[in-house]
C-alpha cells in the first residue's frame, strides 16, 4: 500500500511498486465505493505532506501529489512525434497554490497555525494620484474581548483562513520557472516578457491572484512594473460559480440523492460519526459529504502539521488510515460529480459551461486565424478545474490538488500540395498535470483542434440564463 508519508514510504507488495507516476492520477475502481473502503489501497500512490515555509519536492516527479501537483517540466517535457509541427497558442489554466483551510474543526483547533512568514498584500494605486500608496499587508491577530470568539470554533493563529502561504508562494515561484524552461526558453511560445499578445485572468479571491503574482514571478524574474490580470465583477463571473444558478443547485441535490450517493454514505457511516464526535463536526455541513473534513486535513498536511486532535482530548486523534479513507472518499466523489452521475452534464454546463465557452471561442479563433494572443493564463479554483476535466472526459478524476494545472497546446502543421497552396492543419495536445490526459475519446496527445473543439463544445450552454431558470 501507500501511506500518507509519501511514495515508498510504507509501500509494499507488487500493487505499490507497479504503479507508474501516472497509474496514480488514474485508480481502478474508482467508480464503486469499495474503492473507498480498500484500506489496502492507501492513497492510491499519491502523497499528501509537504513541509511548512519549503517548496514542495514530489518524489517521484510526476506523481499525484495534493500538496503540490506537477506541472510541464523541461525534465520530462516530450515533443510531439510530427517534427515539422510548430507550436502557436498555449492556453493553460491551474487551480491556487498551497493554502490554509477554509474549514476548522468546529470543536476547534488543537494546533497554533503560523502565517507570520508570508505577508498578503492590498492596496490601491493610480497616476493620477500622484503619491504611492504605502504598501500594506494583513497582520492577524484575536482581541480576547470579542464575545464572538467564544461562538466560533477556537484557533490560536496569525493566519486568515483560507490564505496562501509560504509554502504554497514558494511552490508559485518554482511552478512558473518550470513554465518558463519548457514554453519560453524550449518552445519559445511565451514571450521574453508581458505583452498584448498574453492574456492573464483570475478569480477575485486573494487566494488565486497571490498564487498569479508568484507564478508570473517565476516565468518573468526580471520584470520590474505590475501586471493587470483580468477579473469579471462579482454576480456574473463565469468562474468559481460567480454567477447565480438555481439549476445548479438543484442539480446537485439531484446528484446527491442518487442510490450510489448513498451508499458511499452508507458505507463511511461509521468513519463520518466517529470523526464528528472527535472534532465536533455533527452539523449537515461536514457530514453530507467529505468536503469539509478532506479540505481540513489536507491543509494540515500540506503546511506541515499534524492530523487533527479533540479539543478537549489531545490523545483522540485522527489516525492516518481515517485520513487516507476520508481522501479516497473525497476522490470518489469528484468523479462521481463530474464523471459518473447521471446529471454530470448539465452539472459541468451550469458550473462551468461559460468558461468552457470562452475556452472554445480562444481555440477558434486561433483556428480562424484571429487569436491575437499566444498564451493565455487563467489561475482559479478545483471547482474550475474539476468541469473541465469532465468535459474532456477524463477516465477518472481524483480531486484536483494544489496547484493542478491544465496545459492545451496548439501546434501548426503545414503540407506542400504540388502546384497549390500549402495546407495548414492544426493539432492539440492536453496536457494534465504534466501528463497527456487519458480520457474515454484517448488520450489527446495528437487531436485535430476542430475535433477537441467539438468534445468541449457539448458542455457549452446554447442558453445559460434559461437553463439556470427552468431546472
Amino acid at each position: 500500500m501507500f501511506s500518507l508519508l509519501g511514495v515508498g514510504a510504507l509501500a509494499c507488495g507488487v500493487y505499490a511498486v507497479s504503479l507508474s507516476p501516472i497509474d496514480t492520477f488514474y485508480p481502478t475502481g474508482l467508480n464503486y465505493t469499495s474503492y473507498i473502503t480498500n484500506s489496502t489501497l492507501g492513497t492510491h500512490g499519491g502523497i499528501y505532506n509537504a513541509p511548512a515555509n519549503q517548496k514542495t519536492e514530489g518524489s517521484p516527479y510526476g506523481v499525484y501529489n495534493y500538496c503540490s501537483m506537477p506541472h510541464p517540466r523541461v525534465q520530462e517535457y516530450e515533443l510531439p512525434s510530427v517534427k515539422e509541427a510548430k507550436i502557436v497558442y498555449l492556453e493553460y489554466f491551474q487551480r491556487h497554490q498551497r493554502r490554509t483551510m477554509y474549514n476548522l474543526a468546529p470543536g476547534g483547533e488543537n494546533q497554533p497555525f503560523d502565517c507570520s512568514t508570508i505577508d498578503a498584500y492590498f492596496y490601491s494605486a493610480s497616476a493620477q494620484a500622484g503619491d504611492d500608496p504605502v504598501p500594506m499587508h494583513a497582520d492577524v491577530y484575536t482581541d480576547p474581548n470579542n464575545p464572538f470568539m467564544e461562538a466560533l470554533p477556537y484557533v490560536n493563529t496569525s493566519c486568515m483562513f483560507p490564505q496562501l502561504t509560504l509554502g504554497g508562494l514558494l511552490d508559485g515561484f518554482q511552478h512558473g520557472k518550470d513554465l518558463w524552461t519548457v514554453y519560453g526558453d524550449k518552445l519559445g511560445i511565451i514571450p521574453k516578457e508581458p505583452s498584448n499578445k498574453v492574456w492573464l485572468r483570475s478569480s477575485s479571491s486573494p487566494l488565486t491572484q497571490q498564487s498569479a503574482g508568484g507564478v508570473l514571478r517565476g516565468i518573468w524574474p526580471e520584470w520590474k512594473g505590475s501586471l493587470p490580470i483580468r477579473q469579471q465583477s462579482s454576480g456574473v463571473d463565469t468562474i468559481n460559480k460567480g454567477y447565480p444558478c438555481n439549476a445548479r443547485n438543484n442539480i446537485l441535490d439531484a446528484i446527491e440523492a442518487t442510490d450510489d450517493w448513498n451508499e458511499h454514505l452508507n458505507v463511511t457511516a461509521d468513519l463520518r460519526a466517529t470523526l464528528g464526535s472527535m472534532l465536533g463536526a455533527t452539523s449537515d455541513a461536514w457530514q453530507k459529504n467529505f468536503d469539509h473534513f478532506s479540505d481540513n486535513f489536507q491543509a494540515r498536511l500540506c503546511n506541515g502539521y499534524a492530523l487533527p486532535c479533540s479539543f478537549t482530548n489531545h490523545s483522540n486523534c485522527v489516525t492516518v488510515e481515517q485520513a487516507e479513507e476520508v481522501f479516497r472518499a473525497g476522490d470518489w466523489e469528484w468523479q462521481f460529480h463530474w464523471r459518473r452521475s447521471p446529471q454530470a452534464i448539465q452539472y459541468i454546463q451550469t458550473v462551468g459551461g461559460l468558461f468552457i465557452g470562452e475556452i472554445v471561442g480562444r481555440l477558434q479563433a486561433v483556428l480562424d486565424g484571429k487569436q491575437a494572443y499566444v498564451y493565455a493564463h487563467t489561475f482559479f479554483h478545483d471547482n474550475d478545474i474539476g468541469p473541465i476535466l469532465g468535459a474532456f472526459g477524463i477516465d477518472n478524476m481524483r480531486w484536483p490538488g494544489m496547484g493542478s494545472n491544465i496545459a492545451i497546446e496548439v501546434w501548426e502543421t503545414t503540407a506542400e500540395q504540388p502546384h497549390e497552396a500549402p495546407t495548414t492543419t492544426y493539432y492539440a495536445r492536453v496536457l494534465y498535470s504534466g501528463h497527456p490526459i487519458k480520457t474515454i475519446h484517448g488520450t489527446l496527445n495528437w487531436i485535430e483542434l476542430s475535433e477537441l473543439i467539438n468534445i468541449l463544445q457539448v458542455y457549452v450552454p446554447e442558453d445559460i440564463i434559461t437553463l439556470c431558470r427552468t431546472i
